[in-house]
C-alpha cells in the first residue's frame, strides 16, 4: 500500500487517549485522517464508523452574478450520477441502512459526512465516490436543487445571529470575497438569473474546478482495524481526479481594509425576530489560525468574559442590566476564516439594561481599560494559568477532547498533521508581543456597534431592509456622547472591576494516595462508612486507574417532590436557582476542569462532582451553601426569567412523540406521578413567596445517599459529608410513604392508551409497547438481555420507520423488570396505522420470544459467550465504575458489580433454562401496555380525531377491538390497580 500513499506525521495525542491515528496522502493529493477506535470485540452492539469529506472550495469563491452557487452545488452533487441517474442514492442508502448523514457549507469550504453501521461502511464509501466522481447535475433537476436551497435558507432566516451576520457583511469592502449572501435562495438563484443555461454551466465549471482530489480532506473513523480502515481510504477516494487548480488565496486580503467606514462610524439598531435584547460589539482581528500555538484571542475571552468577582457581567448582573455575557472568536462559518476574525463582545440586556445602555457601555469600554493598563507582567501569571488548565484537561482521561468528524476534518486542512488535535486547544507558547497587539486593537475606538430589539431604541423607526434576509434596520452616526464614554474610560476607573484573581479551584496537588499508602489490597466494591437516619456514606478508594481524579456523588431525598405538580416545578425551579447563586464558584470550577451536574432526578436531587480530587468539596459545599441561601437572593425578575426557561424546557421535552409516550408511561407505572404538561401549567401559579417558602423547606427534611470514590481517603470523605450535614442541617424524613417508589402492576394481558401528539408541528407517530414481568432476578434479567440482542437485529426493517428498524430495551425500576419495543413511524399514521404497527411489534416479539425453540446449540452457545464478554468487561473509565456503583445505591438494589454477577448466572445457563423460563412465562400472559402517540397530519390534510385519550383492553389480533373515551384515562387505567410491594435491601460487606 505504501506505494500508492505518502505518510504524514501522527497527531500528537494525549497518553490517555486509546484512539490510533494516522495521517496519509494519496497519490492524487487527496489527504487523510484515520482514527480506529479500540472497542470490545462484540458481535451483539453493532459498532459505528463515521466518515466526512471537505472540499476547499465555499461560497467566498461564489461569482456575485451567483451566489449561493456552492451552496447549491452542493446539493446538486447527489443529484445523479454516472452510471447510476437515479437522485439522492448515497443518503439513501445511508438512511436504509439504519445510518445518517449531512452536508453543510462554510465560508471557504463545503462538508460532507455520514455514519453509518461498520458493514455498511464499504457500500457507503463507495455511494459517496461514484457521486463526487462524475455527477450529472442534469439542468432539469435545477428547479429541485433551488427548492431544497431555499427551504434550508428559510430555517435559518429568523435566527437573530445569522441576520446580524449578513448585515457585517453587506459592509465589506468592495472586491473582498466576505460580502457575498452564502447561503443562497430562490432569490439569487433564480429570480435574478436571467440565463438558466449559463448558471447550469456555472455550476459544471466550479464542480470542475473545484471537486478535484487535490483539493479535498477526509476523516474516516470507525472501530476497525487501523489498516483495514486505511485500505478503504485508499480503494476508494484514489477513484477521485486531480486537476491542480489551487483555491484562491485569501490571505491577500488586509483585515485592516475589510469594512467600509461605515463599519465603524455608524450604528446599527437592528429588529429582533427573537425576543432577546443583544448589545453587540464587534472588532476585526487577523486571523487566528496562524496563531494556534499562542491563542492570544482565547485567554482575552476568557477574562474578558470572566463572571466571578471583579468581572463585567457581575457589575451588569448586579444592577439587574444584562442575563449573559458571550465574548470571543466564534469559530464558525462567518465569523473566523483565513482572512480575518470576528471578536465579539455580546451582551443580553434585559428591559433595565435597555433603559441604561450608555451605562453598560461605560461599564464595558471601563473592563477593556483594564487591560490596556495592564503591562504584560501582570498578564503573565494568568496566561500560565490557563496554559497549565487546558493542558489538564487534555490529559483528563475522562475530558479527552472527543472531536467528531466534521471538526477533525477541518482541523486536517488548516493545521499541521501534528497538531490536529491539539492546535487552538492547547497553549504552547506565550506570545505576549502578539497579546499586547490584540489588546491594542481593542482598545481603538474602531468596532461595529449593533443593537437587536424588538422594541426601537429612543423610538427611532426601522427604515432600510436588509437584501437578502429581510431584516429591519437603521443607522445613526455614532453619538458624540458614547466617543466621550470611551475617553472617558481610560481615565476613570470603576472600582467595581478588576482583573480576576488566581481561581482557587485549581489543583495544585497530585498525589495519588492509594500509591502513598502502599497499593494495599482494596476490597472491589464501595462499602458503607455511615448509616443514620438522616444518611448514609459509601466510599471506594481508586487502585485501578491511577490518575489524580475523584467524583463526589449525592443523592438528596426529599418528600416535596411527590407531593403536587406545583412541587415538582418547584423542585426544578430550585435546582436552576441554587446554580444561579453559585454560578460563579461553577464558572471559576469548570475553568479549572472540574465539573458539576445538579438536577432533578426521580424523588429527589441529583449532585455529580467531578474532576482533580484537591478542590472538589468546594464545589460540594458551595452548592449545599446554595441550597440554604438561595430563597434570600432570589428576586422576582429572577423567578420570572427562569419560571420561563424552564417552561420552554417542559415544552421542549414534549416536543417529540417519543417523549410524550415516555411521560405517559411514567406516570402509569408511578416512576413520576405528575404529567409533564401539568408541571407547565403551574409554573404560572409559582409566586416569588411560594418559591422563597420552598427553597427554605427543602433542606430541612432529607435523606442523604452519598458515594464518593476515586482518588480520596476516608478521612477526607468523612469531611466532605461532614461539610454538607453541617450546612444543610437537615432532620429525618417524617413520611417516609412520601419517598417510597412503588411500581404500578399492570392488568393482566394487554391494554392500550391511544393519544394525540400534543403539538400540531409533531408529524411523528410513536408506538410503544412495554411487557412487565414482575420482581426481578439476575435469571430474568440475563434471559431478556439474550432476546434483547435478537431483538435489536434488522429483522424487522420498514422505509416506513424512523431509522428503518424497532427498538428494543430491558428496564429495571424499582425491583421491577420489564421490556420495551418502540418504533416511529416516519409518514404521519393516523390510529389505524399505528394499531397495525403495534400488532407487527407485537408479532416481532412472538417470534422473538420462541427464537430459543429454533436455534441449535451451537448458534445458542456463541449467544451466550458474546453476553458474557460483555458481561465480563470491565469498566473503560473510573467515570463508567461510578455510575454502576452510585445507581446501585440510588435504586437500594446494592448488587455491585452486577454485570460479573450475570456472567456467572450465564455460564451454568443451558438454553433448555431459557426455554423452560419461556415456557412458564407465556407471552399471552404478560402483563403488557401499548402507548400509542399518533402525529398530526401536515397542513391541508384530513383533521384527525381530536380526542386527546383513547383507551382500551386488547383482545388478541382482533381488528374491532374498540377504544373507550374517557376525560383523564391514565387516572381511570390506575384506579384499582395494587402496586408491587416495597423491597428492601440489606447490601452485604461485597455486593449482594
Amino acid at each position: 500500500m505504501a506505494e500508492h500513499v505518502k505518510y504524514l506525521d501522527d497527531p500528537y495525542k494525549s497518553e490517555n487517549d486509546k484512539k490510533i491515528y494516522k495521517s496519509i496522502e494519496l497519490n492524487n493529493g487527496l489527504r487523510a485522517l484515520i482514527v480506529s477506535v479500540p472497542t470490545l470485540n462484540i458481535g451483539l452492539v453493532p459498532h459505528s464508523a463515521t466518515c466526512a469529506l471537505m472540499v476547499d472550495h465555499g461560497p467566498f469563491a461564489d461569482p456575485r452574478s451567483y451566489q449561493g452557487l456552492a451552496h447549491f452545488l452542493e446539493h446538486m452533487i447527489f443529484m445523479g450520477s454516472k452510471p447510476d441517474s437515479e437522485e439522492n442514492v448515497f443518503f439513501a442508502h445511508v438512511k436504509k441502512n439504519g445510518g445518517e448523514c449531512s452536508s453543510s457549507i462554510l465560508s471557504e469550504d463545503t462538508l460532507f459526512s455520514f455514519k453509518v453501521s461498520d458493514q455498511h461502511l464499504e457500500s457507503s464509501l463507495d455511494y459517496l465516490t461514484f457521486a463526487l466522481k462524475d455527477p450529472l447535475m442534469l439542468q432539469d433537476t435545477m428547479e429541485r436543487g433551488r427548492v431544497i436551497v431555499d427551504s434550508e435558507f428559510q430555517q435559518v432566516a429568523t435566527k437573530d445571529s445569522n441576520r446580524r451576520n449578513q448585515l457585517l457583511a453587506s459592509l465589506a469592502t468592495e472586491g473582498y470575497p466576505h460580502g457575498s449572501f452564502n447561503w443562497g435562495n430562490m432569490k439569487s438563484l433564480k429570480d435574478n438569473v436571467a440565463d438558466d443555461n449559463a448558471l447550469h454551466k456555472a455550476l459544471h465549471d466550479a464542480w470542475r474546478d473545484n471537486y478535484a482530489a487535490n483539493r479535498m480532506y477526509v476523516c474516516l473513523q470507525g472501530s476497525l482495524s487501523i489498516d483495514v480502515l486505511e485500505s478503504m481510504v485508499v480503494r476508494h477516494f484514489s477513484k477521485l481526479r486531480r486537476n491542480d487548480i489551487k483555491a484562491p488565496d485569501l490571505t491577500k486580503f488586509d483585515y485592516r481594509n475589510a469594512f467600509r467606514p461605515a463599519f465603524h462610524e455608524q450604528v446599527f439598531l437592528v429588529e429582533a425576530v427573537e425576543k432577546w435584547c443583544k448589545l453587540e460589539l464587534t472588532w476585526v482581528l487577523p486571523s487566528m489560525r496562524p496563531h494556534y500555538h499562542s491563542n492570544p484571542d482565547k485567554f482575552l475571552s476568557n477574562l474578558i468574559g470572566y463572571k466571578g468577582d471583579g468581572s463585567l457581567l457581575a457589575y451588569l448582573e448586579r444592577r439587574h442590566w444584562a442575563c449573559h455575557l458571550d465574548v470571543g472568536i466564534d469559530e464558525t462559518v462567518f465569523n473566523h476564516h483565513s482572512m480575518h476574525a470576528f471578536f465579539k463582545v455580546n451582551i443580553g440586556i434585559n428591559n433595565e439594561g435597555f433603559k441604561h445602555i450608555d451605562e453598560v457601555l461605560f461599564a464595558t469600554f471601563a473592563y477593556l481599560q483594564i487591560f490596556s493598563n495592564c503591562v504584560n507582567g501582570s498578564l503573565h501569571q494568568l496566561y500560565e494559568e490557563q496554559q497549565k488548565s487546558k493542558a489538564a484537561e487534555f490529559r483528563l482521561p475522562d475530558r479527552l477532547y472527543r472531536y467528531d468528524v466534521d471538526e477533525l476534518v477541518f482541523r486536517s486542512k488548516y493545521y499541521p498533521p501534528k497538531d490536529v488535535l491539539t492546535a487552538r486547544k492547547l497553549t504552547y507558547d506565550t506570545d505576549e508581543q502578539h497579546l499586547s497587539e490584540l489588546i491594542g486593537i481593542l482598545n481603538s475606538f474602531k468596532f461595529n456597534l449593533m443593537i437587536t430589539s424588538q422594541k426601537p431604541y429612543k423610538g427611532i423607526p426601522y427604515d432600510k431592509q436588509e437584501e437578502w434576509f429581510g431584516t429591519k434596520y437603521t443607522t445613526i452616526p455614532m453619538p458624540a456622547k458614547w466617543k466621550e464614554l470611551w475617553l472617558k474610560s481610560k481615565s476613570k476607573r470603576i472600582a467595581e472591576l478588576f482583573l480576576p484573581e488566581a481561581n482557587p479551584f485549581v489543583a495544585h496537588d497530585f498525589t495519588l494516595f492509594w500509591n502513598e499508602q502502599g497499593k494495599p489490597k482494596l476490597p472491589p466494591y464501595p462499602k458503607r462508612l455511615v448509616k443514620t437516619d438522616t444518611c448514609e456514606l459509601w466510599f471506594r478508594q481508586d487502585d485501578k486507574f491511577g490518575k489524580p481524579q475523584a467524583y463526589l456523588c449525592f443523592f438528596f431525598i426529599t418528600p416535596l417532590l411527590r407531593q403536587s405538580a406545583k412541587n415538582a416545578a418547584m423542585c426544578d425551579l430550585y435546582v436552576s436557582l441554587v446554580q444561579v447563586h453559585v454560578q460563579k464558584e461553577l464558572e471559576l470550577a469548570q475553568k479549572a476542569n472540574l465539573n458539576c451536574r445538579f438536577m432533578v432526578d426521580d424523588n429527589g436531587l441529583r449532585l455529580f462532582v467531578s474532576g482533580y480530587n484537591e478542590k472538589l468539596h468546594l464545589i460540594v459545599e458551595a452548592i449545599a451553601e446554595g441550597m440554604v441561601n438561595v430563597g434570600a437572593t432570589l428576586f422576582e425578575g429572577l423567578l420570572t426569567a427562569y419560571r420561563q426557561i424552564q417552561g420552554e424546557s417542559y415544552l421542549k421535552s414534549l416536543n417529540y412523540s417519543s417523549g410524550v409516550s415516555s411521560d405517559i408511561f411514567c406516570r402509569v407505572l408511578g416512576e413520576k406521578p405528575w404529567a409533564t404538561k401539568d408541571m407547565y401549567k403551574s409554573l404560572d401559579g409559582i409566586t416569588l413567596e411560594d418559591m422563597k417558602a420552598f427553597a427554605q423547606k427543602l433542606p430541612q427534611e432529607l435523606y442523604i445517599k452519598a458515594l464518593i470514590q476515586g482518588n480520596y481517603t476516608e478521612e477526607a470523605a468523612h469531611k466532605v459529608l461532614n461539610a454538607v450535614l453541617s450546612r444543610l442541617k437537615c432532620e429525618a424524613i417524617r413520611d417516609h410513604r412520601l419517598v417510597e417508589s412503588r411500581i404500578v402492576k399492570l392488568p393482566q394481558g394487554g391494554r392500550v392508551i391511544y393519544c394525540d401528539a400534543p403539538g400540531e408541528h409533531i408529524t411523528t407517530t410513536n408506538v410503544t409497547n412495554y411487557y412487565q414481568f414482575g420482581a426481578n432476578s439476575l435469571l430474568v434479567e440475563v434471559i431478556l438481555d439474550l432476546m434483547s440482542g435478537n431483538f435489536n437485529t434488522p429483522h424487522f426493517y420498514t422505509e416506513k420507520l424512523v431509522g428503518g428498524e424497532v427498538e428494543g430495551w430491558v428496564n429495571v425500576n424499582n425491583g421491577i423488570i420489564g421490556y420495551y419495543l418502540a418504533a416511529d413511524l416516519e409518514e404521519t399514521a393516523a390510529g389505524e396505522s399505528a394499531k397495525e404497527l403495534e400488532k407487527d411489534i407485537e408479532v416481532f416479539f412472538r417470534q422473538g420470544w420462541y427464537f430459543f425453540d429454533v436455534i441449535d446449540d451451537k448458534i445458542y452457545a456463541h449467544i451466550k459467550e458474546q453476553l458474557i464478554d460483555i458481561c465480563l468487561a470491565p469498566p473503560r473509565t473510573l467515570l463508567d465504575e461510578v455510575g454502576e456503583n452510585f445507581n446501585e445505591i440510588i435504586e437500594g438494589d446494592y448488587i455491585f458489580g452486577r454485570n460479573q454477577k450475570k456472567a456467572d448466572v450465564l455460564r451454568t445457563l443451558t438454553k433448555a433454562d431459557v426455554i423452560r423460563f419461556l415456557n412458564d412465562t407465556k407471552p399471552t400472559n404478560l402483563r403488557k401496555l401499548s402507548v400509542q402517540v399518533i402525529g398530526h397530519k401536515p397542513p391541508n390534510a384530513e383533521d384527525q380525531d381530536e380526542d386527546e385519550f383513547e383507551f382500551e383492553e386488547e383482545d388478541e389480533f382482533e381488528e374491532d377491538d374498540q377504544y373507550e373515551e374517557e376525560e383523564d384515562t391514565i387516572t381511570y387505567f390506575r384506579n384499582g390497580l395494587e402496586t408491587y410491594p416495597k423491597s428492601t435491601v440489606e447490601p452485604s460487606t461485597l455486593g449482594n
